[in-house]
């Protein structure tokens, strides 16, 4: 089993730091569960030892030594015949001995650290002196810009597909596009076609020119055997679609999680998402799936997170396809939670099931208990989008098409 000290004996072969990896490597036990190297170093960080910046554990600071303890010397038996008188003798030993020992104890309570107050933790940050900083602290302080400045126009970033319907001007008219810069989710059950619909997306925006980059966690992009691969069902979409796979070849960058696992190592994939993101100017990005972030579940929306931060400060568009965690369907319940739709822009449902409730029957005109596949804009923080339920369908050449118009004319509304 290993200890804290143990740990802590390695960091500091370290220079003070190691990743999670190097640890459970270095100690020759397991990342995570009951007896694990994240468990360690949580339990250290927990009492002020050591702390996580990104990957990295750092010590900072040892605990102190048990200060030597006096030793006590064996009591012996009195003698039987031992007079009282000398048994009153005895006394002053007992009393030295207490004293040595309130003695001993005083400096264990000098050496040992004082617990952390956590209201005081809280709030320290709120008694600081602001004068020395104002400078500083200032650059952080933003204002709104001229009028003329302040509003950029809403533009939409074509896919090719009937997702381009889905979000509105403020006007109401259809944006041609997914919101420039966008962070969204493409979440349901497996096989509802998400993979199948940002396939499509990936051909066709790479076809017109776009820079694409599309990182896979669920097929290999190209395997040495017989396998129809995601490349060859890339190129059978292309076919299908007239367009030029030359031009393809020239914007589409993948990352094959699969053929390449140590990009599952989240800094690695990091690094590598961030060189071709700034080499080839990305324009946008498709991750299939965000398994392929997640360290564990907990870590999946702080990773989403992060990438998405990224994303809006270069000037990516993005889709996380993402899996149902649970039985209910036309919802939010997906991989990560709820916790990391609020980290994204917006959420698109892409799902089947059976119809139960009346909002579902009157969107989609169908009888209780029939079995559709839809999809829907959940959420969008950007921008207006269409609020209904669509039915959609795999179509036998393997695209993911809309049954219906997007949006219903007035005729069809009233």
């Amino acid at each position: 089993m290993v200890e804290e000290s143990d740990v802590i004996d390695f960091l500091k072969t370290r220079g003070g730091q190691a990743t999670l990896d190097e640890v459970a490597e270095a100690l020759g036990v397991p990342k995570y569960g009951s007896n694990s190297a994240y468990t360690v170093l949580q339990s250290l960080r927990s009492k002020g030892v050591i702390e996580r910046k990104g990957e990295k554990w750092i010590l900072t600071a040892v605990p102190a030594e048990k200060p030597p303890q006096p030793e006590v010397p064996a009591a012996a038996a009195p003698p039987e015949t031992k007079p009282i008188t000398e048994q009153s003798a005895a006394a002053p030993d007992i009393e030295t001995l207490m004293k040595a020992m309130t003695k001993t104890l005083a400096e264990a309570m000098k050496a040992a650290k004082a617990p952390s107050d956590q209201w005081e933790l809280a709030t320290k940050p709120m008694k600081t002196e602001i004068e020395a900083k104002e400078e500083k602290l200032g650059v952080f302080v933003l204002k709104p810009d001229e009028a003329a400045e302040a509003k950029k126009p809403l533009v939409g970033f074509p896919t090719g597909t009937f997702l381009d319907k889905f979000f509105l001007s403020p006007e109401g008219e259809p944006l041609n596009g997914i919101p420039v810069c966008g962070q969204f989710a493409i979440t349901g059950l497996p096989g509802a076609g998400k993979s199948i619909l940002v396939e499509e997306i990936a051909v066709r925006v790479s076809s017109s020119g776009h820079k694409v980059l599309f990182a896979t966690a669920e097929d290999t992009w190209k395997s040495p055997t017989p396998r129809f691969d995601l490349q060859s069902r890339l190129k059978q979409k292309a076919d299908i679609l007239g367009l030029d796979w030359s031009k393809i070849r020239e914007n589409l960058f993948v990352l094959d999680t699969v053929a390449y696992p140590e990009l599952r190592e989240w800094s690695t994939f990091a690094e590598t998402y961030r060189y071709v993101v700034e080499k080839e100017k990305i324009e946008l990005a498709i991750i299939d799936s965000v398994t392929v972030l997640e360290a564990y579940r907990g870590a999946l929306k702080y990773r989403v997170m992060e990438l998405a931060r990224y994303n809006q400060m270069h000037g990516v568009t993005a889709l996380y396809v993402n899996q149902r965690s649970a039985e209910t369907w036309d919802s939010y319940d997906m991989a990560g939670g709820i916790g990391l739709a609020h980290n994204l822009d917006g959420t698109i449902l892409v799902d089947y099931g059976r119809i139960y409730w009346q909002d579902q029957q009157i969107d989609l005109e169908a009888k209780r208990g029939e079995f559709v596949r839809i999809a829907r804009v959940l959420d969008c923080r950007m921008c207006n989008f269409e609020r209904r339920r669509i039915r959609v369908d795999i179509t036998s050449d393997g695209f993911l098409r809309a049954l219906e118009p997007i949006p219903k004319s007035s005729t069809q509304q009233s």
